[in-house]
């Protein structure tokens, strides 16, 4: 039988790697999404050229956009390690989702304007607000 600390040894290091993994994970995604908003800026320059679809499936990809703000909404809620390590976790995420936010209202506003029932503009109108909404989970969030 394995030793309660030995267990824990082995453990603990592995839950703070998936941490990074799945900090990047969201990242990675946020770029992405935000590379190919910049890109309708800049190749959409005259009033009638239609913005480049970014998605090819609007369930799928609202699903996805709503299973992972779900996803760190409860990971943000339920911070592990010191305090230290929390609010430093708290401070990344915090300028991760506020620059989301940000970028997604200036895209929206620049390629969609007040014309939001393309696709793509509502998706990312939910983007900004549930990156709004995780922001403010994370100013808020008690110590």
């Amino acid at each position: 039988m394995v030793k309660q600390s030995a267990w824990r040894k082995l453990v603990i290091p592995m839950v703070y790697l998936a941490e990074w993994i799945f900090f990047f994970y969201v990242a990675i995604c946020i770029i992405v999404l935000n590379l190919g908003n910049f890109t309708n800026i800049i190749a959409v320059d005259m009033p009638w050229e239609e913005p480049i679809a970014l998605t090819s499936s609007f369930v799928s990809s609202l699903l996805l956009v709503i299973g992972v703000a779900l996803i760190c909404f409860f990971y943000i809620k339920y911070l592990i390690g010191s305090k230290a390590y929390q609010e430093f976790k708290r401070v990344i995420w915090g300028i991760l989702f506020g620059l989301n936010t940000i970028s997604c209202v200036i895209c929206g506003s620049i390629v969609y304007g007040f014309d939001m029932l393309h696709v793509d503009g509502v998706l990312l109108s939910i983007t900004a607000l549930l990156s709004a909404l995780l922001t403010l989970q994370i100013i808020f969030k008690d110590n």
